[in-house]
């Protein structure tokens, strides 16, 4: 149901091959393909396969119904066989028109000329009014002055609370956290270990150390940085301090094991045996799948990590026809009708005048009042995200662990340094 976009290894090589690509803007080089009523066919490539899907499947057949100038045909493909096949099957001229990706991916495709910028899209006054949209959703899909992407499934993190220990512990609304230390005094509040053998009965926390997500939610928490615009920050007297902090409350406080990745943390959170998550809004149906029912907070302060997922055309548009096409679909999905139907699918609207009795369940129009502080993990990378997030996992946990804090982030920092460097 969700994704997290990185890059594979696989992707990441074919980064460095020269692609023979179309050229970025629409025109008439090629030939768009009609179907038997004189639409032009575009294809779209996906990989929301659950309840998304098919809220995303009934918005795209409702804009092959609204008009018969083109035609969307959807294809709902795994995310690593997308990154796999993508660059291929545009060389091969037998790609999608329109696919999902994420910030990271994205900003490398840009750079390949397998996705066009659609900055017309956005100077053209006739189309959706974009100025609703949240702020920082076209400021992660600006790559040198232009704009290359549209919000498709954008989101932030929250933290999510088991109900039922909530109210056993005795704690309200009123019990929210403002503060990242009130945040870990309530997880420690939360953790059980009856008999002090320092494995807890119940957990205040499911907090994934071996996501990257995570690691930079908690360095922006504590006003330090991980990677922006392609600079690494990692080595800073703010995230030792950071990590310090937090390396205690798994440490001495025992509020989350770590060595988790984040479905090892769904899992301890969907057993009944941790009280709150940090997660994505597939938290939602998850925990309810486990028969336990979820309620949401706020992540303290004004920076959380986030979905950012969005809509890029691929240089398969090599007509006007499809490009009229494409900016056509945009307008649709941006629209506030279909922007209420989407919550459906459990992710909020990427605007910001959809009223809370228009959203489909009241945990996504708590989730959507956070949307102005979602941001992506890691910005300006668009090669070995893998092998950055591999060294920061393997750093995370030995810190949780009760690693050297100062040393294990001057030794990983080096590390990512090397890869930024490449």
């Amino acid at each position: 149901m969700h994704r997290r976009v990185r890059l594979t290894a696989a992707v990441a090589l074919a980064a460095t091959v020269p692609l023979a690509l179309a050229g970025c803007g629409g025109g008439t080089s090629g030939g768009a393909t009609t179907n038997e009523s004189g639409a032009t066919e575009l294809t779209m490539w996906h990989g929301y396969t659950e309840a998304d899907g098919e809220v995303l499947q009934s918005i795209v057949d409702g804009f092959n119904d609204s008009q018969d100038e083109w035609h969307i045909s959807t294809e709902a493909i795994a995310w690593t066989s997308i990154s796999e096949k993508l660059v291929s099957s545009l060389s091969a001229k037998n790609g999608p028109n329109l696919v999902v990706q994420g910030v990271d991916t994205g900003l490398g495709y840009s750079e390949q000329g397998a996705f066009q910028s659609i900055q017309a899209y956005y100077d053209d006054d006739s189309y959706e009014n974009t100025d609703v949209f949240y702020p920082q959703l076209l400021d992660q899909v600006n790559f040198d002055g232009e704009l290359y992407g549209n919000p498709m499934g954008t989101t932030a993190f929250a933290v999510y609370y088991n109900a039922d220990l909530w109210e056993a512990a005795g704690l309200t609304d009123a019990d929210f956290p403002t503060t990242i230390d009130e945040l870990i005094e309530l997880a420690k509040k939360l953790t059980i270990d009856e008999n002090g053998d320092g494995e807890p009965e119940q957990y205040g926390f499911a907090l994934p150390d071996q996501d990257a997500g995570v690691l930079s939610t908690l360095l922006h928490s504590g006003g330090g940085d991980f990677i922006t615009d392609g600079v690494n920050h990692l080595d800073s007297p703010e995230n030792v301090e950071t990590l310090e902090k937090w390396q205690s409350a798994f440490v001495d406080d025992h509020i989350s094991p770590a060595g988790m990745t984040s479905t090892d943390a769904m899992e301890l959170f969907g057993s009944g045996r941790a009280a709150l998550i940090l997660n994505g809004p597939w938290e939602i149906t998850s925990a309810e799948s486990f028969g336990v029912t979820p309620g949401i907070f706020q992540w303290p302060g004004d920076w959380v990590a986030g979905v950012a997922n969005y809509w890029y055309a691929t240089s398969m548009n090599d007509t006007d026809e499809e490009t009229a096409g494409i900016y056509a679909f945009f307008d649709w999905w941006n629209s506030h009708e279909n922007q209420v139907e989407w919550t459906k699918s459990y992710y909020p609207p990427n605007r910001t005048d959809v009223t809370e009795d228009e959203f489909f369940d009241p945990i996504v129009a708590t989730l959507s009042g956070f949307s102005d502080q979602a941001h992506y993990y890691a910005t300006g990378i668009s090669t070995t995200v893998t092998d950055i997030t591999a060294e920061t996992d393997s750093m995370t946990t030995q810190i949780m662990q009760g690693g050297d804090v100062a040393q294990l982030l001057s030794e990983t920092s080096a590390k990512v340094d090397g890869y930024l460097g490449d």
